[in-house]
């Protein structure tokens, strides 16, 4: 029975062994480090960052709409022809019983707005008409003309400045959007370098924690050999074992904020699905140093008023109230056109000559042939000179629409003004927040780094007497945990300074100057 038992258990493992041969398991990849600088992040996320890939079609989309305003200025040309085959009864008995018609006609005309209000056209005009009714003298007929049509609005509509309203507009839109879109940039630089700091700060926040905890599990062994001998008491191994338990948990929160951190990194860097899924990991290869920014509360806020993209779109958008308000007023003035016509006229055809002139009586004595080309030539040359012009008044006794849109962008710009007087002060305000905050992040570069120091030497010292039997385990430990806070708040202070320091730059609109970063082609 034993034997069968072996037997069994052997033909198990060959099983077991086999099928690890034929179906390995595979293995779990390494994770790859990718060490990154702070630029590399920030041109990584200025290149691939899709919020920012979304907003730069803005400009482009404004661009193509102050395209838009102005073709309405392009010439336009227009091509028509007309034929007509006419049979209708005789209404004069000399007539017949029916007349015949056939004609035809070619015009091209040309016509184009001008940004003074103008509209100008020319045209000319070519056609053919012959017919069955008797008694005509030129049959078939040859007519051209030439023609010019000048409008000219001298209230309502008139000037440049009215006509190009729209286009003005359009353009200054179009800045509004690359402002916008230098907003988004910059405050995508400043979130780049928080998340790049704060992975920075987490990492090492981790590394510090592994410290701690490697220490910690060192004098837990040290303690319980010290038990063994009988030289500590069982509550030494206790305190031990409760500050590695809590060095454990939390190194896993540290850990925790670490894989936060890098997955915020990732997603502002857009990198690609397959290198996440595999893991790669991110490690910054800057380390934070400090430079000191001394910078006066005034001249502060007189660079971010000149620099500030948001101001820049204030005063776009008072320019496009300002352009409405001059449209409704103008739009309240009475309609007065002034139209000059000039058009020159042609003839040809087959000309009848009838004895003693007289197409009553039937007699033709010859014929005198004409073509479409002399009626053109006779155009040309002005033979027929005609001229017009024409004053045409409109009074808008009734127009109320136009009266409530004027009060109503009346009021939207003194909102405007209200908005834009907001925007200083809030400026005003961001930029004293981020000086204090520069300078307590400062104070506090200084003195966590002095704490850190003092802890490191009392950590010592407490070490020292420990070893010497002077101290119990449970002061050690009290020790090591201050010089662990102290490490992890002198690395804060000092990602805080350089955040700090960000924040001041992004407050006074001078990022992308002080990096020397430029985003695509576009002159921010």
């Amino acid at each position: 029975m034993h034997k069968k038992k072996e037997l069994a258990s052997a033909i198990l493992c060959c099983l077991l062994i086999m099928a690890a041969l034929l179906f390995p398991q595979e293995k779990n990849p390494a994770k790859t480090a990718r060490a990154m600088t702070l630029r590399d992040c920030i041109a990584g996320a200025l290149a691939n960052n899709l919020d920012l890939a979304i907003a730069a079609f803005n400009p482009d989309i404004n661009r193509e709409a102050v395209a838009a305003t102005r073709e309405k200025y392009l010439p336009q040309f227009n091509l028509a022809f007309n034929k007509l085959d006419q049979n209708q009864p005789g209404t004069w008995g000399v007539e017949g019983t029916s007349v015949l018609t056939k004609s035809d006609t070619y015009t091209l005309s040309l016509s184009e707005r001008i940004v003074t209000g103008t509209t100008a056209s020319l045209s000319f005009s070519n056609g053919m008409s012959n017919t069955s009714r008797t008694f005509t003298v030129i049959n078939p007929s040859y007519n051209s003309s030439f023609l010019l049509n000048l409008t000219q609005p001298l209230l309502r509509g008139f000037g440049p400045k009215i006509n190009r309203i729209d286009t003005l507009q359009a353009e200054n839109q179009r800045d509004i959007s690359v402002s916008a879109l230098k907003s988004m940039v910059i405050q995508m630089v400043y979130d780049v370098e928080d998340a790049y700091w704060s992975l920075y700060s987490a990492l090492e926040n981790r590394k510090v924690q592994e410290e701690s905890l490697e220490q910690s599990r060192t004098l837990l062994r040290k303690n319980r050999e010290a038990v063994r001998i009988g030289a500590k008491s069982a509550l030494d191994i206790l305190n031990s074992e409760a500050e590695v338990a809590q060095y454990e948990d939390t190194l896993v929160q540290a850990q925790l904020t670490v894989e936060q951190s890098e997955s915020r990194l990732k997603r502002m860097l857009n990198l690609p699905v397959e290198a996440q899924a595999a893991g790669e990991t991110i490690v910054p290869a800057d380390k934070p140093t400090i430079e000191k920014r001394d910078i006066s509360y005034e001249a502060a806020v007189q660079i971010a008023l000149e620099e500030r993209p948001e101001m820049s779109q204030s005063e776009k958008e008072l320019e496009n109230y300002d352009y409405s308000l001059s449209y409704y007023r103008n739009d309240l003035l009475p309609q007065l056109d002034l139209t000059f016509s000039t058009w020159s006229p042609g003839q040809s055809g087959v000309k009848n000559l009838y004895d003693n002139d007289n197409p009553f009586m039937g007699n033709v004595i010859g014929r005198v042939e004409g073509s479409r080309m002399d009626a053109f030539r006779e155009a040309l040359r002005r033979t027929y000179k005609n001229w017009s012009l024409k004053l045409n008044l409109s009074i808008p006794f009734g127009n109320i629409f136009a009266r409530s849109n004027l009060a109503k962008a009346k009021m939207e710009r003194e909102q405007a003004v209200q908005r834009q007087e907001q925007q200083r002060q809030g400026i005003a305000y961001e930029i004293s927040e981020a000086i204090k905050s520069l300078q307590n992040a400062g104070r506090k570069v200084e003195s966590s780094r002095a704490s850190r120091e003092l802890q490191e030497k009392r950590a010592a010292a407490e070490t020292q007497r420990y070893q010497l039997g002077l101290a119990g385990s449970e002061w050690l430990l009290s020790y090591q945990r201050q010089l662990t806070n102290a490490r992890t708040s002198e690395i804060r202070a000092i990602i805080d300074y350089k955040l700090a320091a960000a924040r001041l730059e992004k407050a006074m609109g001078t990022t992308l100057r002080t990096m020397g970063l430029k985003f695509r082609d576009y002159e921010f």
